[in-house]
């Protein structure tokens, strides 16, 4: 069944010089490329922050940091 341009149960087609390919799709290799490219430095940027943070606190103002502060 064919509504618009959409196929019923199917991904739509888009048509490009009169052949029709299937959208663009989210894959393997891009979920690998996002935790590589995106996810990975982010999280790599945050943890340098925190132990940073975590030394600032503790060493220079004498202060608990955090979670940490509960378990005193």
């Amino acid at each position: 069944m064919r509504l618009s341009g959409y196929i019923v149960g199917m991904a739509r087609l888009e048509r490009i010089h009169s052949m029709a390919i299937p959208a663009p799709r989210f894959t393997r290799w891009a979920l690998l490329y996002f935790l590589k490219f995106v996810a990975l430095p982010v999280l790599a940027v945050l943890l340098a922050l925190d132990v940073a943070l975590y030394f600032v606190f503790r060493h220079w103002l004498d202060a608990c940091y955090g979670i940490l502060c509960f378990f005193q």
